[in-house]
């Protein structure tokens, strides 16, 4: 196994920091709606991840995180519909577009989370080429809604500034390939933990500030 300079396996601690730490941390719903929401972060911090380009031959990883990444934006979007009735009526006819935007950006992850797997892949995609293709299209565009989702939401990220930053690290993320063109894959355990003590930090920051 390919040995991960630390400042590569830093890489998604310091992204989910930078995404996190965008959020206004005087700013709570309590309890309920800041880990909800947390959860949602992670989830974008997560997608802005995956935009980096790996070296060929690491495919597993990407396709691993991938699959945790979904099971983040899952969670989030149940947290809130189990929890708390009003928000199944964002999703009615009328509802505000930055809830229908996050339904699809959550769409478009599980697609791009199946349609991805082997076999299944090459029956829709004989050619990897093409594959990669498609797959960095759809790509763009579940970061591009779930970016929306949060901009349009704006309760954690009250003045334009952060709006700004937010987008430009989606943006270098998304098509900062000169910069990271010798990004390694980080293990997943590793993101796991980064984004596991970013939730808890992002709840209690705002128990104490708020």
């Amino acid at each position: 196994m390919r040995n991960i300079p630390g400042r590569e396996r830093a890489v998604p601690a310091l992204l989910i920091l930078a995404v996190m730490a965008l959020a206004d941390p005087w700013r709570s719903g309590g309890v309920f709606w800041d880990f909800g929401n947390a959860l949602g972060f992670l989830a974008l911090a997560g997608l802005m991840f995956q935009m980096i380009p790996g070296p060929r031959g690491a495919s597993r990883p990407h396709e691993l995180l991938g699959y945790w990444i979904l099971a983040v934006a899952v969670l989030h979007s149940f947290w809130f519909l189990a929890g708390d009735a009003v928000v199944r009526f964002y999703l009615l006819p009328g509802g505000p577009p930055h809830m229908w935007l996050g339904l699809a950006g959550l769409l478009l992850l599980a697609g791009l989370s199946s349609l991805a797997r082997m076999p299944d892949r090459l029956r829709l995609h004989p050619s990897y080429r093409g594959f990669r293709r498609v797959h960095r299209h759809l790509a763009l565009a579940c970061l591009a809604a779930t970016l929306l989702h949060v901009l349009l939401g704006g309760f954690y990220l009250p003045y334009w500034w952060q709006g700004a930053a937010l987008t430009g690290v989606a943006l270098a993320c998304a098509y900062g390939r000169r910069i990271w063109s010798r990004s390694f894959p980080a293990p997943v355990a590793a993101c796991l933990g980064a984004g596991g003590v970013a939730v808890i930090l992002f709840v209690l920051i705002r128990e104490v500030m708020a």
